[in-house]
């Protein structure tokens, strides 16, 4: 088995020190060849030490994790994030569909993520890094693109080209423009987390709708909505009253 090697970024040492001693006694194919813990000093280890993964703190004032990969033209190693759940760091992550630890760290959560590592493409995060200068530009428009993954990588797809999420058992199906669709292996849940302050609203149990594609509500004992592809989506009815409320300032109703 091949070693991986690894590098630690955080600006508290005693958070150095437990993914370290996690790595050390649990995970036996890595090597923790490099430890920082401010952007600068890690931007100089990586230079001098080709890694194959580095765990990065999100927040270290002033800076961010964020920062520090924008020094790098090109990224050669995978990236494990590491946050205490700042919300809008963390929300940048599952948009680019990154790995990522939450404070406190535990042992299973660090070996799953080595695994994703594993079984990921090289160099990943390149395909992934307009989600994350999104977050860096930290403006009101950012998160306008979502990532998915794919069988040969990772598709970048603009937020206003989903027309509806549904969703299958413990999958979601999403239902792109021109009759494209995608089975990504997230519950619909996790997308209604990600995209319900994106414009999207979720109508019923199966549905999560991008309501920039509504052309024809239809009121009624059987209150739908017909989407831009012609799909008839049903509202529950206790969901009804809440989301004509949602509509008012996006559509005339």
């Amino acid at each position: 088995m091949s070693i991986i090697k690894a590098a630690i970024v955080d600006d508290e040492v005693r958070n150095i020190h437990i993914l370290r001693n996690i790595l050390e006694n649990y995970c036996k194919d890595v090597k923790v060849i490099g430890e920082a813990q401010n952007i600068h000093e890690a931007a100089e280890m990586i230079k001098n030490n080709p890694i194959d993964v580095l765990f990065l703190d999100i927040e270290m004032p002033p800076h961010n994790g964020f920062q520090l990969l924008e020094m790098f033209p090109v990224l050669n190693f995978e990236v494990i994030f590491i946050t205490a759940f700042q919300e809008y760091a963390l929300q940048a992550i599952k948009f680019a569909a990154l790995d990522y630890l939450l404070k406190p760290i535990k042992v299973s959560e660090v070996e799953d993520a080595l695994e994703k590592v594993k079984r990921s493409k090289k160099g990943r995060l390149n395909e992934l890094a307009s989600i994350l200068k999104d977050y860096v530009k930290n403006n009101d428009n950012a998160f306008s693109k979502i990532v998915i993954p794919v069988n040969d990588g990772y598709n970048v797809i603009d937020l206003k080209d989903i027309i509806y999420c549904e969703a299958f058992d413990s999958y979601t199906k999403i239902q792109l423009i021109n009759n494209v669709s995608h089975l990504i292996s997230k519950s619909l849940k996790e997308y209604e987390e990600m995209l319900s302050d994106k414009g999207f609203y979720r109508v019923h149990k199966s549905f999560l709708i991008n309501i920039h594609h509504i052309v024809k509500i239809i009121k009624g004992l059987g209150t739908a909505v017909i989407m831009s592809d012609q799909k008839n989506i049903p509202i529950s009815s206790r969901k009804k009253d809440e989301f004509f409320t949602q509509l008012k300032g996006v559509i005339n109703l």
